[in-house]
Order: C-alpha cells, then structure tokens, then sequence
C-alpha cells in the first residue's frame, strides 16, 4: 500500500511537472513598445507584467521603450515589436501615409492629454474663449497647435491664437518668467510645471474637461496580428487591462512595482503620474462600459478631427480600430 501510495505522488509529481513544462513552453512571446521611455504613466504594463497577467494568459511580454507615437506604430510594421501603445492620431497619420495597417484595438486614454497651461496671476486660461488672440508657445509643425485650432473652430471662436515656437525644454521656464503668458504640452508636465511657478499659481487648462472628443493613447497592433492570431490580442488586452485596474485601485504598490523595474525614477514623480493618467483613463464611459472600451461615435468624432489636420487624407473610422477583442466581461476600474 505505502509502495503503491509512495508511486501514485510520484506520478503526481511528474506529471505535475509535464504540465508546467507545457504551460512554459506554451507562452508566447510578444513585445510591447511604449511611446516613451519607461516613466510613472506607464505603470500598469509593469503591474501586469510583475504580478504574472501576462504569464497567466499564456504570454512572455518584454517591454521596449519607445521614442514617440509614430515611431512606436514605425515598431510594429517594422517587426521589432508585435503590439504597442500609441495615439489614435499617430494610427490616422500611419494609414493616410500608406502602407500601414496598425489598428487601435484598446483605447486607454479616453481623453487626450493636450493642456495649455499659464499662471493664475496672468493669462489665467479656464475657457476655450480666452484662446482668442492668446499668445501660446508651442513649437514649429506641433500636432497640439493643430489640435488646438480645430478645437477653437468647433467652440465657433474666430480670432486665431498665436503660437510662438519655443523649444520644449524651455516653455515651463519662460512661462514661469513670464515671458509668454501660456504654453501647450501634455498634462503629464502639471507636476514640472507646478514646480516651477509655484503649485498656488499654476493654471491647468485640459481641453478634454471643456469639451473636446478626441481619443488618445492605446493598444495598437497590425491588422495581420488581428486576423492571424486574435486569440494572443485578446489575451494582451484583458492582461493589461487588469494591470490598469490595479494601478489605479493601489497607486502606491504601483508605483513601488515601476521604480523596482525601471531604475534611476523617484517614487513620488511616478505616483504624480499615475495620479494625472488615472484622470484619462477613468471617465464615465469605462466605469460603465469597462477599462480600454471604444464608442464607435467618439471615434468617428477623433478620426475626424485628426483628418481636419491632414489635408485629402482619406479615411473614415472604421479603417482605425477593431474593438471585437475587447474582454465580453468588462473590466471596470
């Protein structure tokens, strides 16, 4: 009997083992291109990569940095990743180029991150009609100025803004000078920028908070990777979905996650971030229709906007994104 118990464990044991050794064969492998480097607003890739999301759905995800939205859709035709996070914008300005055929198949910044931001002791921007004539420093051929102006054409507004290109590197400074009276960049700047002018009297003036329906940053794959292996993108999202979830339910262990994988960032900086992108993410819309969820109408409403952008461009939005891999049980932050 003791023999006989003793042969049936080890049998257990090994096939135990057979399994394991299936299910790790059985993973696989895809990389995933950020638009930047590795910072606080990526978060929940690393949350789901470090607490085995992806494992579990059968995938051995690497994470890549980027450099930029077009660059990161310019990874996943090149091959040098098979799924990346980039902008509806970057997907619209890939296809109208040809020879793309990169798809959002997951929006997860469901407003678009564009600010203009400027000093409650000066410009004091809080309305879209206090962009008439505003003297904004963006830069030469900045998509944002282009975003900013058909925002002020649907708000009726006439009298154009002017927008005086100065480099990156130097709006919060010259804005904190007071040598221009307001500045475009992401909302992501807001801590930077607080900072610098003093957290009392910096102004955040987000247009997706006054009215602009514009999709931003998502899961973006090939139309190849959708047909061939729909399974493997269905399995990404739902994994990564629930790293947002928790991102967003347990900032602080998020964090922690972030600065164990990425070394050289400060914890507080990334908490900042996951504080702002949270405010992106989580809108009415995905607490009903889940994390990641694409309304057919507000894309029809970003694609056309982005087109007002690129002259004789042809395109409608359904050659922009498939959300047939989205999970049947939503996932609701």
């Amino acid at each position: 009997m003791r023999k006989t118990a003793i042969a049936s464990l080890a049998g257990a044991f090994v096939a135990a083992l057979g399994l394991a050794s299936a299910q790790a064969q059985a993973q696989t492998p895809i990389t995933f291109s950020l638009d930047f480097r590795a910072l606080g607003r990526h978060a929940a890739w690393f949350v789901a990569l470090d607490k085995g999301y992806y494992k579990q759905a059968g995938l051995d995800v690497s994470i890549i940095a980027g450099q930029g939205t077009a660059q990161a859709i310019q990874a996943i035709e090149a091959g040098t990743a098979q799924i990346a996070f980039s902008d509806v914008a970057g997907v619209v300005a890939a296809r109208a180029n040809g020879g793309s055929t990169a798809k959002m198949v997951s929006v997860i910044y469901q407003k678009a991150p564009y600010a203009i931001f400027s000093l409650r002791d000066g410009a004091n921007v809080r309305s879209a009609d206090q962009l008439a004539g505003l003297e904004i420093g963006s830069g030469a051929g900045s998509f944002t100025q282009k975003v900013i102006e058909a925002f002020m054409a649907q708000k009726g507004i006439k009298t154009p803004a002017k927008f005086t290109n100065v480099d990156p590197s130097a709006r919060v400074a010259m804005l904190a000078a007071k040598k221009i009276p307001s500045v475009e960049t992401f909302v992501m700047t807001r801590p930077g920028v607080a900072k610098a002018v003093g957290s009392s009297n910096a102004r955040t003036y987000l247009l997706a908070n006054d009215g602009l329906v514009l999709y931003s940053n998502g899961i973006v794959v090939r139309e190849d990777l959708i047909k061939s292996k729909p399974d493997v993108v269905k399995a990404f999202i739902a994994a990564s979905l629930k790293g947002w979830k928790d991102t967003m339910a347990k900032p602080e262990e998020a964090a922690d996650i972030v600065v164990k994988l990425n070394k050289g960032l400060e914890k507080d900086v990334v908490l900042e971030e996951i504080e702002i992108v949270s405010e992106l993410v989580k809108t009415e819309v995905t607490q009903k229709k889940g994390l990641g969820a694409i309304d057919a109408e507000a894309m029809a409403a970003s694609v056309s906007l982005i087109l007002q952008t690129l002259p004789g461009a042809k395109l409608t939005a359904n050659d922009v994104y498939d959300s047939s891999l989205l999970p049947a049980s939503p996932v609701l932050p």
